[in-house]
């Protein structure tokens, strides 16, 4: 995927993603695990430009406490400068972008729509910053999903989509109002086990 991006600066940040990601930088050396990582990966492509390209790898292991988390980085070339909005959506498909469904949120009160239960959802993650050379990037760590099985494993009978959205998310601070987790949709990639 990187030969095909183009761009010098892209490869730097996917390299540098790359590095947080697999657990070879310094933030990753004092941790310890018996099993193998979980790994999941996303490459996106644009909902209506073919401009945009993009990619998500995301990681689960064991705390020290026990309870899993997933690390999640997601690079996107392409955007408009700005915040976009990111989250993991309740269906593996993108062919159209509309079809990954709702916001991933399985319950037990689950509520996948986007503008609703916001930012409660489960795929609910940080917005992306883009520079002004429309390259972004973001990390999180989040204990609401999983990439083992599980209640909430984002590999259920559906699957899970990773989207960037046109906007960047407000987390709805006057509860649902259409549009406030970051409207339309600017990327989409189907996350698969790795």
């Amino acid at each position: 995927m990187i030969e095909n991006i183009g761009t010098i600066r892209w490869v730097k940040y996917t390299a540098l993603g790359l590095l947080l990601i697999t657990g070879t930088s310094p933030a990753y050396q004092t941790v310890t695990e018996s099993r193998p990582r979980m790994i999941a990966a996303a490459s996106m492509a644009g909902c209506t430009d073919p401009n945009i390209q993009g990619f998500a790898w995301l990681q689960e292991r064991s705390s020290e406490e026990g309870i899993k988390t997933v690390d999640v980085f997601v690079g996107v070339r392409g955007l408009p400068p700005g915040k976009h909005a990111v989250h993991i959506h309740e269906q593996g498909q993108c062919e159209p972008c509309a079809n990954a469904g709702g916001h991933f949120d399985p319950g037990p009160a689950g509520n996948s729509n986007p503008d609703a239960n916001h930012p409660y959802h489960s795929g609910d993650l940080p917005n992306i910053e883009v520079n002004a050379q429309g390259i972004g990037t973001v990390w999180a760590i989040t204990t609401r999903v999983t990439l083992s099985a599980g209640p909430l494993s984002i590999f259920d009978a559906d699957g899970s989509a990773i989207v960037i959205h046109v906007n960047p998310d407000t987390y709805c601070p006057g509860g649902e109002q259409s549009g406030c987790a970051g409207g339309g949709r600017a990327a989409c990639g189907r996350l698969t086990r790795q």
